[in-house]
C-alpha cells in the first residue's frame, strides 16, 4: 500500500503494487488503485487469492477493477450529479486504466446513472440562481465538454434571452461599488458574471442611473 502522505492534491493519486514473485530472481511490479489494492491485500490475508497463472491473476484484477470503478461512480452520484467527464476524470485520479474506464463509464451511461443532460439542467438552474449570465454557462459547459445547443431548450426552457439586461441591472443594483470608476467596476463584475460586454455596459448604466434618481 503506497504511503497515505504521498500524492499530490488535485493530481493522481499514489497507487498500490502487487508484486509477482516467480520462481525466477526477477519480480513483476503491477501498480493498481488503492481501492483494488485494499481488496487484494485483504483477499490475500484470507487465503483468497490463489490463481494458477499470470493470467488468471490479471483476469481477476480487471474484475475488481471494474466493480470497484463502478461502486465509486455510485458514490459520487449519490452526492450530486456528475458529468461522464468529471466522472472519468475522477476515476482517472484514482489510477483506473483506460479500459476500465471506458467500460464502466459507457455501462453508467446506459442504465442512466450518468446523464449529461440531467447534470447540465441541474447545473444551468444552480448558476442561473447564483446570478450567472448565459455565456458564462456556455463557456463552463463546454470546458465539461457539453455543447449547450445539443440541449433540448436551451436557452427558453430556463430562461428569456431578451431579460439578460433586466438579469444584469438587478445584478448591478445589489452590487455596491465604493471609490472611483463605479462604472467600471460594476462593468468589470457583470463580464465576470458571464453577460456580454455590451449587456454589462448598458446594465451598468442603467444601475448608476436608477441609483442617481433616488436622491
Amino acid at each position: 500500500m503506497p504511503d497515505k502522505r504521498a500524492g499530490a492534491i488535485g493530481g493522481p493519486k499514489p497507487k498500490g503494487a502487487l508484486v509477482i514473485s516467480p520462481n525466477t530472481p526477477d519480480e513483476e511490479k503491477i501498480y493498481i488503485p488503492v481501492q483494488v489494492a485494499r481488496i487484494v491485500s485483504s483477499k490475500e490475508r484470507s487465503g483468497e487469492i490463489s490463481p494458477g497463472s499470470r493470467a488468471e491473476l490479471l483476469y481477476m484484477l480487471d474484475e475488481l477493477s471494474r466493480l470497484c470503478a463502478s461502486t465509486k461512480i455510485e458514490k459520487l452520484i449519490n452526492r450530486r450529479e456528475y458529468s461522464e467527464q468529471e466522472v472519468r476524470e475522477k476515476l482517472r485520479q484514482d489510477g483506473y486504466s483506460q479500459k476500465t474506464i471506458q467500460y464502466c463509464v459507457e455501462r453508467a451511461c446506459e442504465v442512466g446513472l450518468i446523464s449529461d443532460r440531467r447534470y447540465a439542467d441541474a447545473y444551468i438552474r444552480s448558476k442561473l440562481y447564483a446570478g450567472w449570465g448565459m455565456q458564462r454557462i456556455e463557456r463552463e459547459l463546454k470546458q465539461r465538454n457539453i455543447d449547450v445547443n445539443d440541449l433540448v431548450g436551451w436557452p427558453y426552457d430556463y430562461f428569456d434571452p431578451d431579460d439578460e439586461l433586466e438579469r444584469a441591472t438587478s445584478i448591478a443594483r445589489n452590487r455596491h461599488v465604493s471609490g472611483a470608476n463605479p462604472y467600471q467596476k460594476l462593468v468589470r463584475h457583470l463580464c465576470s458574471k458571464g453577460f456580454s460586454l455590451d449587456v454589462a455596459c448598458k446594465a451598468a448604466k442603467k444601475a448608476l442611473a436608477d441609483e442617481q434618481d433616488e436622491f
